[in-house]
C-alpha cells in the first residue's frame, strides 16, 4: 500500500454519484488504504435515499471511530484555530482530528474548511 487516505463526506457523496472527480480520485489512491470516519458516516446516513450505495461504499473501506486519542486531538486544533480566530464546524474538526491521529491523508472537495489545521495533509486531487 502507498497511502493511507480517508474520504471527507463530500468526497464520498461523490463516489457514490459515480463522478468525474470520484473517479480521479480512485485512481489516485489505487495502490492506496481507503478510510472513512464515524463522523462521515453519520453525515452519509442522514440522506433519504442511496442508502444501499452506502453500505456498498462501507464494503469497501475501513471505518476510522473518533477515538478518545481524535477527541484530545481534536480540542487541541480547536484551541488552536480559535486563538487565530479561524472555527471551522465540529464534524469537520472531528474528520480533520481522526485522519491525523491515524495518519491518513484527507481527501475532500472542501480544502478551505480544512487549509488552517497544522499536521493534517490534504490530498491533491
Amino acid at each position: 500500500m502507498d497511502k493511507k487516505v480517508c474520504l471527507d463526506t463530500d468526497v464520498s457523496i461523490e463516489i457514490l454519484k459515480s463522478t468525474a472527480k470520484a473517479s480521479r480520485l480512485l485512481d489516485l489512491t489505487n495502490d492506496s488504504e481507503i478510510y472513512i470516519t464515524t463522523i462521515s458516516v453519520f453525515e452519509l446516513f442522514l440522506r433519504e435515499t442511496n442508502l444501499d450505495a452506502i453500505e456498498k461504499l462501507l464494503l469497501r473501506t475501513a471505518v476510522l471511530d473518533f477515538s478518545e486519542l481524535s477527541a484530545r486531538k481534536a480540542a487541541g486544533i480547536l484551541k488552536e484555530l480559535k486563538s487565530k480566530g479561524r472555527i471551522i464546524d465540529m464534524r469537520d474538526l472531528f474528520i480533520a482530528s481522526a485522519s491525523i491521529v491515524n495518519n491518513c491523508a484527507l481527501a475532500t472537495l472542501n480544502k478551505k474548511h480544512f487549509e488552517n489545521i497544522k499536521d493534517l495533509e490534504l490530498l491533491n486531487f
